[in-house]
């Protein structure tokens, strides 16, 4: 499956690294795409992937990671 989300608050290359990083520990996820331009995180995972945890480990980050789910 895949899911595409938006997070307006990222604004640097570290970021990027962060998101992308913390995505791919999270169980379910097979790969993950982030796109500093567009400021959207596609994520390839399994039918078992919790979006829910997902988000809420993104934004415990800090108020930059705010997600807005399409």
């Amino acid at each position: 499956m895949k899911t595409t989300v938006k997070i307006p608050g990222m604004h640097c290359h570290s970021c990027v690294v962060l998101v992308t990083e913390v995505s791919e520990e999270s169980p379910g996820v097979q790969s993950v795409t982030v796109s500093l331009d567009s400021k959207e995180v596609t994520l390839d995972h399994d039918d078992n992937f919790d979006l829910v945890a997902w988000i809420q480990e993104i934004e415990s980050l800090g108020d930059d990671y705010k997600v807005l789910n399409q």
